[in-house]
């Protein structure tokens, strides 16, 4: 069955947002004098679990009442720092062009916090046609629990089996497995060295947003 929608992850699958967030975690490092050594490539992998990885990247595991500061402060910082280098990874400009000439409506499903997750998306032109952006925070549960996916199905109007949930976490597979949902992940984002998507059991993996830009393109073919 040709897929008449789509739902995307934010970072790690729209947008690379590391720079931004490697920035931050730098930022607050130094503030506490903990020595680093930060760089994209070992980091990437922690982005994708959320702003507790990172903080536990640096700083361990402190105490809960510590943690939580450190991962308010983080938070703060990282507002700040929104928009300095975040964008579209390479090809998704052309899958989303394509979405759009071609009548498949998409949108963004994630668990990001809705006041970090809308500035940025208000500020990329090239995600102003998405349908619906649902934030975990507004619904009140976070993937691999399906009902962001299933808000975001509701408000789109789309049924679940004619749409494909594209990320590039565990998280996202399984949230989109809930949910009925077709699922494939995303080989350009943040996973981990251990992270074994072929054991996701995802419908699909694509290695570039190119990929799946092929995949659209054969449905139209007659």
């Amino acid at each position: 069955m040709p897929y008449r929608a789509v739902l995307f992850d934010l970072d790690g699958t729209l947008i690379d947002t590391a720079t931004d967030m490697l920035l931050t975690l730098r930022q607050l490092a130094d503030e506490h004098q903990q020595p680093h050594n930060i760089n994209i490539d070992d980091y990437r992998g922690f982005i994708t679990h959320g702003s507790a990885a990172l903080i536990e990247s640096i700083f361990g595991q402190p105490a809960q009442v510590e943690r939580d500061r450190l991962q308010r402060r983080y938070l703060d910082l990282y507002q700040q720092n929104l928009n300095r280098n975040t964008h579209l990874f390479t090809g998704m400009d052309k899958l989303l062009n394509h979405l759009n000439q071609s009548d498949i409506p998409w949108g963004i499903v994630t668990n990001k916090p809705a006041w970090l997750a809308r500035p940025i998306v208000s500020h990329l032109p090239e995600l102003t046609e998405s349908r619906v952006l649902i934030c975990a925070d507004e619904v009140g549960h976070s993937k691999p629990r399906p009902e962001p996916i299933n808000k975001a199905l509701k408000v789109m109007q789309m049924l679940a089996e004619e749409t494909l949930y594209l990320g590039d976490a565990e998280s996202d597979v399984l949230a989109a497995q809930a949910a009925g949902t077709e699922s494939a992940v995303a080989l350009w984002g943040y996973l981990h060295k251990k992270d074994q998507p072929e054991k996701w059991q995802a419908h699909h993996t694509f290695n570039s947003p190119r990929e799946l830009l092929a995949l659209f393109q054969g449905q139209q073919k007659p």
